[in-house]
């Protein structure tokens, strides 16, 4: 809940979605796009089993669209390290490959895109 979303008097919640959009900023280093995070939490034993089971369902088809419209973002720290579980969609890659732009999930750390694995591993992976 913020200042932008209040709950309509009268009508409980049952979920707390959180989802910030990745944002373009500069730092010291230049213009760096940070990536934006979707979270979903409830608490089972306070909503029931028919509840949960539903907010389970929604919640995979939320999870199933956000992977439907990204795909798997090879990333690397600056030493090389290389960063798993991260997704990218086409403007955001378009926008890092055309501009040398480093990525960042929040914090100090700087990202860049790697060479992308072959067509074949991403399928493989999904």
């Amino acid at each position: 809940m913020d200042n932008a979303f209040a709950p309509r008097s009268g009508i409980g919640h049952s979920a707390v979605v959180q989802f910030l959009c990745s944002r373009r900023f500069q730092d010291g280093e230049g213009e760096v796009l940070e990536a934006g995070r979707l979270a979903v939490r409830w608490f089972a034993q306070q909503i029931g089993p028919e509840r949960d089971q539903l907010l389970t369902e929604e919640t995979s088809l939320v999870w199933k669209a956000l992977r439907a419209a990204t795909r798997p973002a090879n990333v690397e720290s600056t030493q090389g390290r290389r960063i798993s579980g991260m997704r990218i969609g086409p403007a955001a890659h378009d926008l890092v490959t055309s501009s040398g732009m480093l990525l960042t999930r929040g914090g100090v750390q700087r990202l860049h895109l790697a060479a992308s694995p072959p067509t074949r591993q991403i399928r493989d992976r999904l």
